[in-house]
């Protein structure tokens, strides 16, 4: 038994030290028509990502939500060099760009949404996850699955190196 007590304050001490990583978040609009407001799915992932991620015991930013006539590739666009270089100035450890790809037919939703784990030293991809839209009855089930996807990340970031 004394065993047993011993190894888990062990085990809790240990996950009690790891620190917490810095992650920027981003969120990109495409496929919405010119002169349109922000899309309301927009605020709705980019809290989602950023409650999933807080609640996991990181420290999250934001950026202003961009929009961008068409998805980028896995590379950094020059659009988004300068939010890049910015989480790297501020110090972070990640950054987290979510892609919202609006129909322009019914922009109400996105018809997909993907997002990338990115290590800010390195530069590199470290987890891509997409996600197509489901029929979202609420925001709240939005949000709901925004904070179940976003968590898929959590892992990833335990380690910085």
């Amino acid at each position: 038994m004394k065993k047993r007590c011993l190894l888990a304050i062990l085990a809790f001490a240990g996950l009690a030290a790891l620190p917490a990583a810095t992650v920027s978040v981003i969120v990109v609009e495409t496929g919405l028509p010119p002169g349109t407001g922000q899309a309301e799915s927009s605020s709705v992932w980019e809290s989602g990502v950023m409650d999933a991620l807080f609640d996991a015991g990181h420290i999250v930013s934001n950026a202003p939500i961009m929009r961008l006539k068409t998805l980028p590739g896995t590379e950094i666009s020059a659009e988004l060099r300068r939010e890049f270089d910015e989480a790297r100035l501020g110090g972070a450890d990640f950054l987290v760009l979510i892609f919202l790809a609006y129909p322009e037919s019914a922009p109400e939703h996105p018809r997909e949404v993907f997002m990338r784990l990115y290590n800010v030293s390195s530069g590199k991809i470290v987890q891509e996850i997409s996600v197509t839209a489901a029929a979202w009855e609420s925001s709240g089930q939005e949000f709901q699955d925004a904070k179940r996807n976003a968590g898929k990340f959590v892992p990833r970031m335990a380690f910085k190196g």
